[in-house]
């Protein structure tokens, strides 16, 4: 299966697939599956690399703002079991 991943995912977002988990033992349909994005970040980069996300750093797209509308962790929970 295949999923598409909007731009600008944060790394902690569950993705709910209403009916996609597994079948329930009784046979009377399908859980849904949950699917935790993970943001890989690699530990070794080139020269060329590490200058094209230095070049980056100072675009406003690239700066945090963690209290712009940001849910934790127990908000996010209660929309997806809520």
């Amino acid at each position: 299966m295949r999923i598409k991943i909007e731009p600008g995912t944060q790394s902690g977002k569950i993705l709910r697939l209403r009916g996609k988990g597994l079948k329930d033992i009784n046979g009377y349909g399908s859980g849904d599956q949950l699917i935790y994005i993970n943001v890989w970040t690699p530990k070794k980069l080139t020269r060329d690399e590490k200058a094209k996300l230095e070049s980056l750093r100072a675009s406003p797209n690239f700066q945090p703002h963690p209290d712009a509308g940001e849910k934790g962790f127990f908000e996010r929970m209660k929309e997806y079991f809520g």
